[in-house]
């Protein structure tokens, strides 16, 4: 029986310790499958724990990120950007937009294309290491490297160039808080103008002369580039967490050392475990939902939680632990079905990449303070890690 609204569980009251078991949310996950809670806006949601019901939920357009009536809206957090993406997508066309979408970005997160620019990505992760060399212990791996790589590897793809790629980032840390009035991922969309007027008089071989060679208008092509820029702050806490769980496993680290031929089996470990956990996607019911025998009306808001589902015992053998043979790893850290992350070949390049250069680079890495004391910020979406300070 659904619990009376003045007693649902309260997201902002549940501890979300980074890399580490979350005691309370596993709670929530081992009572139901669904649970109706309290978001951290205020409003009332329905918080989806287990791996086959959110799987469920991703494999067709049962759910969206609109909302029919967006100033009544329930919230998941106050943020400019999702409030956009709920009030400003053509509700009734969502599905098809966001399909067209994808398909005009997918080639360019090809294999082929991967392979292309992975010296371009080995280049900028030594150029960031160098730079970290130079600065000397203790350094803050979210300063000097993690922030800087995953800005400078989406605008390599996207084709910013270097003197715009200041701008466009300090614009997304700005839309990125909580809590802010701007208009959704606007400003970073306004800070690509010029270039998208460029490209269509010059274009070369990138993602945005690509786009810009397509129907779309002048303010599609920017919100789009937008949220792929957007979706490269993902990146950023995948670099952070995997490098803190590498550098606080010896056994691991020795193992990936060793044998470099386990780093891809090792990211994906990462991917499926390594984060403060409550990593939850937002979405809005397109019709009435059952899941787990739970009626869910349509435009009610649906919590997807991916970290819950990533160690659900009901998927994974053995979901805490760390295991470089696991024979399979479907996790859902990109999401799945039309809302899988289109980016993810890039970020798995990027996350070898980058975590077999560090090692090398500096074999004494090490984390200045312990696991316990890690702090992800409560002021921004997509949240990481204030700091992750480093020593070698």
């Amino acid at each position: 029986m659904p619990c009376p609204a003045e007693d649902l569980p309260s997201l902002a009251a549940l501890p979300i310790p980074v890399l580490q078991p979350a005691p309370d949310w596993r709670r929530l996950q081992e009572s139901r499958a669904v649970v109706r809670v309290r978001t951290y806006a205020g409003d009332e949601a329905w918080l989806i724990t287990r791996y086959a019901e959110i799987k469920e939920l991703l494999a067709g357009a049962k759910l969206g990120r609109a909302h029919p009536d967006p100033a009544n809206a329930p919230k998941f957090i106050d943020s400019p950007i999702l409030d956009a993406a709920a009030g400003q997508t053509d509700y009734a066309n969502e599905v098809a937009e966001h399909r067209l979408m994808r398909s005009v970005l997918t080639p360019y997160f090809s294999r082929k294309r991967m392979l292309a620019i992975e010296p371009a990505v080995a280049a900028i992760v030594d150029e960031a290491a160098d730079v970290m060399a130079a600065h000397g212990p203790p350094a803050d791996l979210q300063e000097l490297f993690t922030n800087p790589v995953s800005m400078a590897v989406v605008c390599e793809l996207i084709g910013i160039p270097a003197e715009d790629r200041e701008e466009v980032g300090r614009r997304l840390a700005d839309v990125s808080m909580l809590g802010g009035d701007t208009d959704g991922l606007g400003p970073v969309a306004d800070a690509l103008g010029r270039l998208i007027a460029l490209r269509r008089r010059e274009p070369r071989d990138d993602l945005l002369s690509g786009v810009c060679a397509t129907e779309l208008s002048g303010d599609e092509v920017a919100n789009l580039v937008a949220g792929v820029i957007f979706g490269s702050r993902g990146v950023v806490n995948h670099l952070a967490f995997g490098v803190a769980r590498l550098c606080s496993d010896d056994d691991l680290r020795a193992k990936v050392t060793a044998d470099p031929e386990l780093m891809s089996a090792a990211v994906e470990e990462l991917l499926r475990t390594a984060s403060a956990g409550g990593v939850i996607m937002p979405h809005y019911a397109r019709e009435d939902l059952d899941v787990g025998g739970v009626r869910i009306p349509a435009g009610d808001l649906v919590l997807l939680d991916l970290s819950l589902a990533n160690t659900d015992s009901r998927a994974f053998d053995e979901p805490d632990r760390f295991d470089l043979a696991r024979p399979s790893n479907p996790h859902l850290t990109f999401s799945a079905g039309i809302w899988h992350c289109v980016g993810a070949p890039l970020a798995r390049v990027e996350l070898r990449v980058a975590f077999s250069a560090l090692l090398k680079r500096f074999p004494g890495l090490r984390l200045v303070r312990p696991v316990s004391e890690l702090v992800a910020p409560d002021d921004e979406l997509a949240a990481g890690l204030t700091e992750l300070l480093v020593a070698w």
